[in-house]
């Protein structure tokens, strides 16, 4: 069986300080609130490999599936998608594992639950404006840093400018989230009205690239008609931009490592592409796809750098019987992979670098 990628442990103490902030010094969270939340089961099985299992949570069955690994690598598309009721404690699974050779190995586990909702439900609360969403996300983690736009700047007016000068109509969603005022991730940063730029023009300056002769014609023209959101300043140089002639039906979506990805499909008029750019990949953006292989939204698209980079590093097990879930997130994807043949791991992968683009 291959082994699934795994990214370095992060600093034990960070999500311990946050739940402490939440919870003003309780040693136990407040029980999540809001609507009920989902979950997708996505095994990372080796090619032949077949799993019958059930799952329940508190003692109440949720699901039963089987599956079988035809393709080496995650599995886009869930198994199986299950509710994660409110105020869930215990998650249990249990089934049998059939090798490719037919041996079986029975398993039984158990997880304790912790719900992160208490930390982002703000930033999936589509009854407030995306910008106040990010600021109470912002001022409750200390995850981002927002500071509120200076009342005399005219963002309007830049706007206008860089619709002019990119021959574009800038989404609603993104004027109003980048008028409200400064974001930052670190050092990474939602760009102001003022320094709005095509992918072509940060490329050839930020990241100090002499020219584009070396990326392919089809994603050369892309870069050059998209504007910039999102500057990311880590391993390398990268950036959510928008394109606004869309994408093209089978495109390859540029998530790779995951098996069933049949590539893009086009959305409605004018909805135009949301993608990933990175200096370590540049002839393949990663594409902002939805579950149906369609342009995300532009809030869901606008929502990702919080995802990708906020917070990957809350993902942080107090042990290997604690399963942590988002039940404010749309649908959490949990991975389910066998570190041996009886002893399997979910593992929620939402907030991954990588496996956030699904």
């Amino acid at each position: 069986m291959p082994p699934p990628p795994c990214a370095d442990e992060p600093p034990r103490s960070l999500l311990s300080k946050l739940w402490a902030k939440a919870t003003g010094g309780s040693p136990q969270p407040p029980q999540p609130g809001g609507s009920t939340g989902r979950a997708g089961i996505h095994p990372w099985l080796g090619v032949g490999e077949r799993l019958s299992a059930e799952v329940s949570a508190d003692g109440r069955v949720l699901a039963q599936f089987e599956h079988t690994a035809q393709h080496p690598g995650l599995s886009k598309r869930p198994t199986v998608e299950i509710a994660l009721p409110n105020g869930l404690r215990k998650l249990r699974l249990r089934g049998a594992l059939t090798a490719s050779d037919g041996g079986v190995a029975r398993f039984d586990r158990r997880w304790t639950v912790r719900d992160l909702s208490v930390h982002t439900s703000p930033l999936y609360d589509g009854g407030r404006p995306l910008a106040e969403r990010v600021r109470v996300f912002a001022d409750a983690t200390g995850l981002a840093r927002f500071a509120p736009a200076d009342p005399a700047a005219d963002a309007d007016a830049a706007f206008a400018e860089a619709e002019r000068r990119l021959g574009l109509r800038l989404p609603t969603a993104l004027r109003e989230l980048l008028s409200a005022g400064g974001i930052e991730i670190e050092h990474s940063y939602f760009v102001a009205p003022q320094r709005l730029r095509s992918a072509a023009e940060l490329l050839l300056g930020e990241g100090g690239y002499a020219d584009l002769d070396a990326v392919p014609d089809a994603v050369r023209a892309r870069y050059r008609r998209s504007v910039v959101a999102f500057v990311e300043i880590g391993d390398g140089l990268g950036a959510l931009a928008w394109d606004p002639a869309g994408a093209v039906a089978g495109e390859a979506s540029g998530r790779g490592g995951a098996a069933g990805d049949a590539g893009a499909q086009p959305g409605e008029p004018g909805q135009g592409l949301w993608y990933w750019l990175h200096q370590g990949h540049l002839d393949e953006p990663a594409l902002l796809l939805d579950d149906g292989d369609r342009p995300r939204t532009h809030e869901a698209a606008l929502i990702h750098p919080f995802q990708r980079l906020a917070m990957s590093p809350i993902d942080d097990r107090e042990s290997d019987d604690e399963l942590i879930v988002d039940s404010a997130h749309p649908r959490n994807l949990l991975q389910l992979h066998f570190e041996a043949p009886r002893k399997p791991r979910l593992w929620l992968r939402s907030y991954d670098y990588f496996f956030s683009l699904y």
